[in-house]
């Protein structure tokens, strides 16, 4: 792809490996890529068990994080996610002067704050079918390690970048889209007496 004009290599200073970034001809396609992933969201059958991966819910969310939410220096997210295969199970986000990156092994530092959950949930939380909060008040989704950090961890996650984007098609997605939708607007709207 690098030969094709596709991608470029690049290391970033201080990074201790090279980044591929899209060129222009490698990004034309983006807006039609774009639109076809907003269809998926909207039209896309309901996820099974076997649906649900969570290397691609990593990748994702490595890319998804509000860096500028981040506090400075170095930071260790532990994702710990029940239900999937032990190999699977954990994953690390490490901000470091939030640059963040994505380890699938243990990174060797310690973990700042641990986050367990069962994967099907968390996956529907990223898609925006939950509120996270919600579930971080009802105990679905668990942190561990300073108070601090656990409460500005909702600042941090931004969800999927399609999880704005309305399910079209019927089913259980669907119906925790308009559920979640419903306890937005409730929750922004004061009480009246």
């Amino acid at each position: 792809m690098a030969v094709a004009g596709v991608i470029g290599k690049r290391r970033l200073a201080d990074a201790p490996h090279a980044t591929y970034l899209l060129t222009p001809a490698g990004g034309a396609p983006g807006p039609l890529i774009d639109q076809m992933a907003v269809r998926g969201q909207q039209l896309a059958r309901d996820l099974t068990d076997e649906d649900l991966d969570p290397a691609f819910l990593a990748w994702s969310m490595h890319a998804r994080m509000n860096t500028e939410a981040l506090p400075p220096g170095r930071l260790v997210l532990e994702f710990a996610f029940e239900g999937v295969p032990e190999s699977l199970s954990r994953f690390w986000l490490v901000s470091e002067e939030r640059v963040v990156d994505l380890c699938i092994r243990p990174p060797g530092l310690d973990t700042d704050l641990l986050v367990l959950a069962d994967l099907r949930r968390f996956v529907g939380t990223w898609r925006g079918f939950r509120d996270l909060r919600a579930e971080l008040k009802a105990g679905t989704i668990r942190l561990s390690g300073p108070v601090e950090l656990q409460r500005q961890f909702p600042a941090w996650l931004l969800r999927s970048g399609l999880a704005p984007y309305e399910r079209r098609r019927d089913g259980r997605e669907r119906r925790l889209f308009e559920a979640s939708r419903r306890d937005d607007r409730s929750a922004a709207t004061p009480p009246t007496v």
